[in-house]
């Protein structure tokens, strides 16, 4: 008797369906808590035989988290299965990499079908800086709202330790340095150096001078003189890295760190862990760097005849 029981709840679809069904698996959820979500969408009958078949077949551990759209008249091992393999993914797979800003980020969703190209830059530009580089599962046919959500919560969440405690200020000030290590440094050692030199031109009132906040507020100007009130539709991206940096250090602003003594007003990419790491341990008491022209190295100093000398040197300037 006991066995037929199980075997009903096990092959037999709760109700009949005419549509699928759509759900979501947190990541790290325990096959309890999973079990708990698919009796809560009407999926199947009972968690404990949920949980009783996962651990059977060695599946408790293997449950993928994502977006999932579950076929219409499927049993529970058939729903364990499409969980355990994730065939039954209904997400997209995004990489947003460590610097993107908020234009780059907005092409990425837009080529991935998930926003229209300019819909999530117009909305959320003034969040620079929050948006956690990372790979993501988004839910097909979400909105840029949800999308947003998850990112900067991937962001306090990955951040907590560190961050959490700061006053906003504080924080803001941290993640503006560390997008522009983002943009001007390669991995490893040489993000805590470029953090050093950052903080030492500060403290000692001397302009940064950095090329990568010149083409930002170049950007930023000019998408701000193209949008519009939101009903006015998406606006068109800037591309950062096409800004004629040479022209645009002749013309003052905000983030002109030519003109400008200090941080600029924000972030001006999205930092990873990394670089948020090399501004809390900056390192050296270098005032100068500069990058060689095949990127491979770069190259630090501590006068200005010193940096002039390795001008010369690596880059004949």
């Amino acid at each position: 008797m006991a066995g037929g029981i199980g075997w009903w709840y096990l092959s037999f679809p709760v109700v009949s369906r005419a549509e699928p069904t759509e759900m979501a698996i947190e990541k790290g959820a325990s096959a309890r808590q999973v079990g708990q979500t698919l009796k809560d969408a009407g999926l199947i009958r009972s968690v404990n035989m949920f949980i009783f078949y996962t651990s059977l077949r060695g599946w408790s551990d293997k449950l993928e988290a994502g977006y999932y759209l579950i076929p219409s008249n499927v049993s529970m091992e058939e729903i364990a299965y499409l969980i355990a393999t994730g065939i039954a993914h209904n997400d997209v797979v995004v990489l947003i990499p460590e610097g993107f800003n908020v234009w780059q980020i907005d092409e990425r969703l837009a080529d991935a079908g998930l926003a229209e190209r300019g819909q999530f830059s117009k909305v959320y530009y003034m969040r620079e800086g929050y948006f956690f580089p990372d790979t993501y599962r988004f839910r097909k046919g979400g909105t840029i709202m949800e999308i947003a959500k998850k990112m900067e919560d991937n962001f306090n969440v990955r951040n907590v330790v560190h961050l959490g405690p700061l006053s906003i200020e504080a924080r803001d000030r941290i993640v503006t340095i560390a997008s522009i290590i983002e943009k001007e440094s390669l991995r490893g050692s040489a993000m805590n150096l470029v953090a050093g030199v950052i903080e030492n031109r500060v403290r000692r009132g001397m302009k940064l001078q950095i090329d990568a906040t010149v083409s930002y507020g170049s950007c930023l100007r000019k998408f701000l003189a193209m949008i519009g009130p939101p009903a006015a539709g998406p606006a068109k991206n800037c591309f950062v890295n096409l800004e004629p940096v040479g022209k645009e250090i002749k013309i003052d602003g905000p983030y002109n760190s030519y003109t400008q003594f200090g941080f600029p007003p924000g972030p001006i990419s999205n930092p990873g862990a990394a670089a948020l790491n090399a501004v809390l341990n900056p390192k050296g008491d270098y005032l100068y760097y500069l990058s060689t022209r095949d990127g491979s190295r770069m190259i630090f100093s501590k006068t200005g005849a010193e940096h002039e000398a390795n001008r010369k040197k690596h880059l004949g300037l």
